[in-house]
């Protein structure tokens, strides 16, 4: 495989759920400490913030982390689709040239050939 798919893979997820809780409840706590909440309110806002955002973070990160592998999978196929074409196309042409027969295709000096992938 190509480091390249490898690389698609190994996608880091792991920031997500902090990322977003932690921004999430900044946010909460900030807006419940300058509107002078009590603190004993305050407190209890700002726990049930995290937990409430550590959800909404755990399953946005198993979202993506489902879309990178599903992705993943889909490169992997096409790769490997490719790959099989690219064998049957040369050994059509081994078989072709086996047997002796010339091909329909004239391969003229002034004939532009495609570029390989």
């Amino acid at each position: 495989m190509n480091t390249d798919f490898e690389e698609y893979r190994k996608f880091n997820t792991k920031l997500i759920t902090p990322l977003i809780a932690l921004s999430g409840t900044a946010i909460i706590a900030l807006f419940t400490y300058f509107k002078r909440y009590p603190v004993g309110d305050w407190f209890v806002i700002v726990f049930l913030s995290v937990v409430i955002f550590i959800v909404i973070g755990f399953i946005v990160e198993k979202m993506i982390t489902r879309f990178v592998e599903i992705n993943y999978e889909k490169i992997v196929a096409e790769r490997l689709e490719q790959e099989r074409l690219e064998e049957e196309a040369r050994a059509a042409m081994e078989a072709e040239a086996e047997s002796g027969t010339e091909s329909d295709v004239d391969f003229s000096i002034d004939q532009e050939l495609p570029p390989e992938l």
